[in-house]
């Protein structure tokens, strides 16, 4: 969802967004490009050669916090204070202070990614004028990451684990259970979640993911609050059921132009009855639902199918009459 809006507002307008993270902005000569000039940890401009900054506001991608999806209760679970930081938070890439033994340091105009390292960098909350809350199925939110790892493994040509998680059902269940398994002792000896969190995760496949998703939309909606930032919520859904209407919103809220033709939208698949049975369906939404405060229920209470669930469930468990 991300990286379609930021792609889409970018085609429509002609206009370069920025984002927190360096790698993705990468210049010939293996530098970043600060959006201002006295803000060199970010955000960096992610087309500062070919296309004009907006004049009112830019469009920039921040993941914030509470990502970890190897990590323990110990390391996702955030603060409002941790979460902020993570959202002002990134790196770019900055000269080596020192040449190797062997080498000559490189003039300024030949650097290259070699002469280059990656460093951490934040910059400053009160650069935040406006914010976009992007909120996604949170099935179709979990089995998108692993379609994204899936891609990140092709890439790396790694076969194995490609052949021992595919994509099917199978495949994501295997997955999940592995990635549970990463977690377990943390989880088993944790202060930081309650009995009922505990109890719930056993029935959920990837449930660390589901915590982290509701733990996210929490925290975003209490830092929005605390900088009193104008917000706007997309749910991605909308771009399927109203596109045109959907990116208008946008860009009406960013005070943008619209100069080119609405790209094509391509509706990806409902995954929840594919790749989830309805009883782990059923769980994950508890857990949701138990974790989520009041105002986050009320944006993600329209994926919250449990009647309908719960009735399925009943009449498969009915006697057949005779």
């Amino acid at each position: 969802g991300t990286s379609f809006s930021m792609r889409m507002v970018g085609r429509v307008t002609g206009l370069t967004a920025a984002t927190n993270y360096g790698k993705e902005c990468v210049e010939k000569d293996g530098k970043n490009v600060p959006l201002f000039d006295d803000s060199p940890g970010g955000p960096f401009i992610l087309n500062p050669n070919d296309r004009e900054i907006p004049q009112r506001y830019v469009m920039t991608k921040t993941h914030c916090g509470g990502r970890c999806q190897t990590c323990g209760p110990s390391k996702y679970i955030e603060t409002p204070e941790s979460f902020l930081e993570a959202c002002l938070t990134g790196g770019h890439y900055i000269p080596k202070t020192t040449a190797g033994k062997d080498e000559k340091k490189s003039s300024t105009s030949t650097l290259i990614l070699k002469d280059m390292e990656f460093v951490n960098s934040k910059y400053d909350k009160k650069l935040v004028q406006r914010a976009i809350h992007l909120i996604r199925d949170p099935f179709d939110n979990l089995v998108s990451r692993f379609h994204l790892e899936q891609h990140e493994k092709t890439k790396q040509n790694r076969t194995e684990w490609l052949q021992t998680y595919p994509s099917t059902a199978e495949g994501f269940q295997s997955w999940c259970g592995y990635m549970d398994g990463k977690s377990l002792k943390d989880e088993t000896k944790s202060d930081l979640i309650d009995d009922k969190v505990r109890s719930l995760f056993k029935k959920i496949p990837c449930h660390g993911d589901f915590y982290r998703y509701t733990q996210w939309h929490n925290l975003a909606l209490k830092v929005m609050e605390d900088l009193d930032l104008p917000t706007l919520v997309v749910h991605y859904e909308n771009y399927e059921r109203n596109y045109e209407g959907a990116v208008d919103t946008i860009l009406d809220f960013l005070e943008l132009p619209r100069n080119n033709p609405l790209p094509e939208f391509i509706a990806g698949k409902r995954y929840k009855s594919l790749y989830f049975s309805g009883k782990q369906r059923l769980a994950a939404l508890e857990l949701i639902r138990y974790l989520a405060d009041e105002e986050t229920w009320e944006l993600l209470e329209r994926y919250d199918d449990t009647t309908e669930l719960e009735d399925k469930a009943a009449e498969e468990e009915a006697p057949e009459k005779q």
